[in-house]
């Protein structure tokens, strides 16, 4: 297993980021992923709108999990309404 860092840009709408939050936990925890850090990154606005949206509330995973399994989350996460941006990187040992 590999340490990947999600970085998830959710709608500022509070309601829409609690729901969005808890749905990317459960999509990583359904897929086996081990989450070992999250940080709630706060609202902040965007560099150009994004689905006509000004404002992003940013939130930030640390995971443990197979490649294989990092490529279908990021497949799943682009399917997610409440996202805005979602991006997975591998972490350097």
């Amino acid at each position: 297993m590999r340490k990947y860092e999600a970085m998830c840009v959710f709608r500022a709408d509070p309601e829409t980021f609690k729901q969005g939050v808890e749905a990317v936990r459960g999509e990583l925890q359904k897929a086996g992923a081990v989450i070992e850090r999250e940080e709630d990154m706060g609202q902040r606005t965007l560099a150009y709108p994004i689905q006509k949206e000004l404002q992003g509330h940013y939130f930030y995973f640390v995971v443990e999990v197979e490649p294989l399994v990092a490529q279908g989350i990021e497949k799943e996460m682009r399917l997610r309404t409440e996202l805005l941006r979602f991006m997975m990187v591998r972490q350097e040992e």
